[in-house]
């Protein structure tokens, strides 16, 4: 995967002296998490040593031409088994100077999952709404679209056998390789819908699996009348084959530029968990970030699976600096582990 990442970086400079106009963006994202679990002891890692969720230390890198025509994307978490991912996407009506709103753009990427198009408005982060694909590693995608109307995906990746020089099986490239199609439409401002399958996805990270199909929605109702708040909902459904489990997840949201407000439930018919997120975002003074939330893993077991936290922070020119608090009696929501957790962090955008 390495490799792939290097690979991905000469071609961006060697694009640099075909096109003269080159933007540069990234984002760096570190913290330290000092953690108190229920019989009072006392640890601290590095934020994100689990590697899940936003809120982990991590290097993302972009490169893009200024006519739009092609991008390359480098994203590292520098924790958890050094996780990285890539992906490189040309334009080809924009390659060929075609003036339209059609837009068809082909990719590669290097991941761990394929994600299909999204309606859903993910509002815990949470990620209900994502398909799980069994095979990672390199992917090719078609990705077509008219305007903001209607968009479609295709994205391949190869059966792997395997393969290293030694003789010996590397299981994180051997699989069955998978096959995602996914479609958005936005017809109108404030509606957008979207649907997708996957050949051998979801069984929530099993290799193996008979394939899904996910239906998503959102509806912001203070865009469609146009008014100057939201006032949403959403909702998303993921059905897998075999084994057979369902993922259902709904939201709703709202607010003004002072605060908003959101509310999520999630069950997993595999676990038959019934997740809750409750969160608020406040911006009463300038540069100024703070947000509350609470929920639980589990409404049914709530004593044991609850969580309740916040985040305080200001940002300075282009650097962000973070307080970040969570008490979890079960699962952590937002980092690694149970318990009391106060998280230091700052995160750099260029």
């Amino acid at each position: 995967m390495k490799k792939v990442l290097v690979s991905l970086l000469v071609l961006a400079l060697a694009m640099t002296s075909v096109f003269a106009a080159v933007n540069f963006s990234g984002e760096f994202v570190a913290g330290y998490n000092f953690n108190m679990d229920k019989d009072g002891k006392w640890t601290s890692h590095i934020m994100g040593q689990d590697g899940t969720g936003s809120h982990t230390t991590k290097l993302n890198l972009g490169v893009s031409d200024e006519a739009g025509i092609w991008s390359i994307s480098a994203e590292g978490q520098m924790v958890a088994d050094s996780r990285l991912a890539g992906d490189i996407s040309i334009d080809m009506m924009k390659l060929f100077g075609a003036d339209s709103d059609l837009s068809v753009k082909l990719g590669l990427s290097m991941n761990d999952e394929q994600v299909v198009l999204r309606a859903y408005s993910n509002q815990s982060g949470k990620n209900f709404d994502r398909i799980r694909t069994a095979a990672d590693g390199l992917w090719t995608n078609v990705n077509v679209a008219y305007g903001d109307l209607v968009q479609v995906q295709v994205a391949g990746a190869p059966k792997l056998e395997a393969g290293k020089e030694d003789g010996t099986a590397d299981q994180a490239n051997v699989g069955g390789g998978d096959l995602v199609v996914s479609a958005m439409t936005a017809p109108i401002d404030g509606l957008k819908v979207s649907a997708g399958w996957v050949l051998n996805g979801d069984g929530q990270n099993e290799s193996g699996t008979e394939g899904a199909i996910t239906a998503a929605a959102d509806v912001n109702v203070g865009a469609l009348a146009g008014l100057n708040f939201d006032l949403g909902a959403s909702a998303s459904y993921i059905y897998g084959f075999g084994p057979e489990n369902s993922v259902i997840a709904a939201t709703v949201y709202g607010g003004i530029d002072l605060v908003s407000l959101a509310a999520e439930w999630s069950l997993n018919t595999a676990t038959d968990k019934n997740f809750l997120y409750v969160g608020a975002d406040f911006n009463v003074v300038e540069n100024m970030l703070l947000e509350v939330f609470f929920g639980a893993n589990d409404i049914e077991d709530f004593e044991n699976q609850f969580f309740v936290g916040g985040t305080v922070g200001y940002t300075l020119n282009t650097v962000t600096f973070k307080l970040g608090l969570e008490y979890a009696a079960g699962s952590a929501f937002d980092y690694d582990l149970p318990g009391l957790s106060i998280v230091p962090q700052v995160s750099v955008t260029f």
